[in-house]
């Protein structure tokens, strides 16, 4: 084979399997639908500080995703405990208010030392425990994130 058909013959293979690549790609964002943001916060609550990250996996098309609660709760400047949970939860929504219910919560055991109650002064019921609601308005910041909100009063960014 001569050079120019070989330089050819090579463009073709790297083109088709860029395009391969990129149609695959594609498709299985299409499939499986998931969709992802992120957020940290310091939540202060008498002598207590937390640190708190919240990351919200779901998938659109079934309505459906799980929060990955990660950080720490420090008292009197020492660590009290470490959090680590995934709350599994659905929502409905109404125009731009959600409302999401949590069905399930897998706790870390290995991670999570913080008691459930100390938990729960500082964030919702829905993060501590299964069978709990919250409402939030969430409004699209195009590609960079949401704002999510309670009333007009913005609340928390959440950054894709």
């Amino acid at each position: 084979m001569s050079k120019r058909t070989v330089i050819t013959m090579s463009a073709i293979f790297l083109l088709a399997g860029v395009l391969i690549s990129a149609l695959y790609n594609f498709l299985m964002s299409k499939h499986y639908d998931k969709q992802e943001c992120s957020m940290s916060l310091v939540v202060f609550h008498k002598n207590a500080r937390a640190n708190i990250t919240l990351n919200y996996m779901y998938s659109l098309k079934n309505q459906n995703g799980i929060v990955a609660v990660s950080g720490t709760y420090i008292e009197d400047n020492k660590l009290k405990g470490r959090i680590r949970r995934d709350v599994a939860y659905n929502w409905t929504e109404n125009q731009d208010s959600y409302h999401l219910h949590s069905s399930r919560i897998n706790k870390f055991e290995i991670i999570e030392t913080l008691p459930d109650d100390l938990l729960a002064d500082i964030l919702p019921d829905f993060y501590v425990y299964p069978d709990k609601d919250v409402s939030y308005s969430i409004l699209n910041q195009g590609v960079h994130g949401f704002l999510f909100t309670i009333g007009k009063r913005p609340l928390l960014y959440c950054a894709r």
